[in-house]
Order: C-alpha cells, then structure tokens, then sequence
C-alpha cells in the first residue's frame, strides 16, 4: 500500500541476489585447479579412445571386405569357365580342357509354301478356311463362290 501511494516512512528491505561469494584460500584453489585439469585429461583421453575405436573399426572393414574379395577370386578362379572375347581382331570363345565344345546347332526346316486361295481362276494367298469344306479361300466372295460349287455338286 506503501508504493501505491508513494508514501515510505522506512526504507525497504533487500533480499540478497545471487549466491554468497565464499572466502577461496590457496588450498580450495588449487583443489579446484587440479579438479578442472582431471577433467580436462580424462575428456582428452576420452576422445583419443574414441577416435581410435573409429580408426580400427574403420580399417577392420576393409580388411574384411578385401579378404572376402580374395576369397571369391580364389574360388573363381577354380572353377571351369567359358570365355568369350570380341575385340578389332575378331571375336573368339575358349572352353577350359576336359569341357566338349558344343555342337552347331542344325538348321532349321524352311517355312512351308504359302498356300494359294482354293477356288478356281482365284491367284491370292490363302487367308481363310472354309468351315464347312475346309477348302483355303482368301475373301468373301471366294468364300461365296465356294459354297455356291458345293451346292451345285451335291
């Protein structure tokens, strides 16, 4: 009520802010001095550690992985295996020993002829078979003319 109405009969009362600054001695400082240099080392040492877990984990990997590409290379290299190589000279393929060369393959069987419409004085090629007779025809109007003989001969 006191600041409201700008009215102070007594001074007002401050609280402390902060900590209290203690009296250090030559002792507490130098524990302390010696406090910050151990954690200082053992941070670098930590790092140091680290970065040599990074270093061996790093070169442990490719150590294992160019053993593993020997490994397959060995084992390539064991096994029979047909070459094929095609350069300016030509192309030519090999056959490891104790291996027979295949075989050309035979030719094959020429396609058969085209067969021709089936109805007389007709040339075309046949694209049609008459379902009733079976007869080859190529258009409509074979197809008619067809039907038309047949009835004329039964």
């Amino acid at each position: 009520k006191a600041l409201l109405h700008k009215q102070q009969s007594q001074p007002l009362l401050e609280l402390p802010m902060g900590y209290k600054e203690k009296e250090l001695t030559a002792e507490m400082m130098q524990k302390r001095e010696e406090r910050a240099r151990k954690r200082r080392l053992q941070a670098a040492k930590k790092a140091e550690e680290n970065k040599n877990q990074t270093i061996e984990r790093l070169t442990k990997t490719s150590k294992a992985k160019i053993k593993s590409m020997k490994e397959r290379k060995s084992k390539q290299a064991q096994l029979p295996m047909v070459r094929y190589s095609s350069n300016a000279q030509g192309a030519a393929v090999s056959y490891p020993a104790g291996i027979p060369v295949p075989t050309p393959a035979t030719p094959r069987a020429p396609p058969p002829a085209p067969v021709s419409c089936g109805v007389s004085g007709c040339s075309n090629l046949k694209k049609y078979s008459c379902s009733k007779t079976g007869t080859p025809l190529c258009s409509l109007e074979c197809y008619r003319k067809n039907l038309m003989l047949v009835q004329e001969v039964a």
